[in-house]
């Protein structure tokens, strides 16, 4: 088995695919009906809400705000990855989780320089799955004290 800094979660918002690192989850909420609380926003920071987590009340960014992504599916449809953070445990809102992949399948794929433009501050790296392009996901842009303002 590989350790979990040599695997990647995928998932997406929408149709576009994304990485992130396993040592960053650390646990994936499918149904948020109950747990989430739509009334503790900070639009600022990107949160949309708060959920219900091991007792305690953490924040939940929709990352789809920062990348201008639009999804049909309503936020309890959703699924959360609770991620680990400077300032403690957040949630980031996801359309779908779509398994695990080992870093070896992964091939590095230059951004074009055009794009590199238009998305600076929100991702730095892709790769390609199977031909399909994945972005990999970089929490500390989306929330945290490093993270930029939307």
């Amino acid at each position: 088995m590989c350790p979990a800094g040599t695997r990647k979660l995928i998932f997406h918002l929408g149709e576009v695919g994304f990485l992130l690192g396993l040592e960053e989850v650390v646990e994936i909420c499918e149904h948020l009906t109950e747990k989430f609380n739509p009334s503790r926003t900070d639009m600022d920071q990107g949160i949309v809400g708060s959920l219900s987590f091991r007792q305690t009340q953490i924040p939940v960014v929709d990352p789809a705000f920062r990348l201008n992504t639009h999804s049909h599916l309503a936020i309890t449809r959703k699924s959360a990855l609770v991620l680990r953070g400077s300032e403690g445990n957040w949630a980031l809102l996801v359309d779908r989780v779509g398994g695990i992949v080992p870093a070896t399948k992964l091939a590095a794929c230059d951004i074009p320089p055009l794009l590199r433009q238009s998305i600076e501050g929100c991702y730095s790296q892709i790769s390609l799955i199977e031909d399909e392009p994945m972005i990999h996901f970089e929490p500390e842009k989306y929330y945290g004290s490093s993270s930029v303002a939307i």
